[in-house]
């Protein structure tokens, strides 16, 4: 119990002395439509879709730390949720046999289509929503995740209840991933895993590492993230 309470009492100490350098965000509205078939605005500094912040430039390093991992064995990988397509060529540059994206919006489907038509012939894109297209498309050697929940019910369950956004992908992830395979991800974790995350990766994966990515910049009206830095996690199969 006294440990329990020195890491809360670390943990809220901590959180403290990174919100003095964040910034105060804006306040998140509702998903007033599901964002699998809403509009989507997009443009060099940000997608939104029915309203939602669903990425902005600023996450360009993060991306670049989280397509390395997926990408370390230079295999076949999945990229689930394209967004704004940084991560997507990010992953090219580092080198794969070949890339699969999945993306459940149309449009940003389409603007993945026309991104992927200027690729290598080994880039797909699958449209759909990753519980209904992934057990169609075999096993990967990287994986990474990166969506947004579609609707206000998957807000409050994926990002308000569960340890983790990334928990209810998690079983799909390791059954998709081969022997060794790695998945990142988008944590929402400042620069540490809670104990509740750590344990469910271990209910899946072997084993996962732990990094941070410092120096992030996000605007002062983002509605999804405040902190300078963000964790990442490779889970390895």
């Amino acid at each position: 119990m006294r440990r329990f309470l020195d890491d809360a009492i670390d943990d809220f100490e901590e959180l403290h002395a990174v919100s003095e350098r964040g910034v105060a965000g804006d306040r998140r509205p509702g998903i007033a439509a599901n964002l699998a078939g809403a509009v989507a605005h997009r443009d060099e500094e940000q997608l939104v879709i029915a309203g939602q912040q669903v990425m902005q430039s600023w996450e360009r390093p993060l991306m670049a730390e989280l397509s390395r991992l997926a990408a370390g064995s230079h295999g076949h990988v999945l990229e689930v949720g394209f967004g704004m397509g940084i991560s997507a060529s990010l992953l090219q540059e580092e080198g794969v046999a070949s890339h699969t994206v999945i993306e459940a919006n149309p449009e940003v489907a389409e603007a993945a289509r026309k991104w992927a038509g200027e690729r290598s012939a080994t880039t797909r894109v699958v449209q759909g929503r990753w519980q209904d297209v992934i057990d169609s498309l075999g096993t990967f050697d990287g994986i990474l995740f990166d969506t947004y929940p579609a609707d206000e019910h998957e807000y409050d369950q994926y990002v308000v209840r569960d340890a983790a956004y990334i928990e209810h992908f998690l079983p799909a992830a390791a059954g998709h991933l081969r022997p060794g395979g790695t998945l990142s991800y988008y944590t929402m974790e400042i620069d540490s895993l809670s104990r509740r995350h750590q344990r469910a990766l271990l209910r899946h994966f072997s084993s996962f590492r732990v990094g941070v990515v410092s120096g992030l910049e996000p605007p002062v009206d983002c509605t999804y993230w405040w902190a300078d830095s963000m964790a990442t996690v490779a889970a390895i199969r």
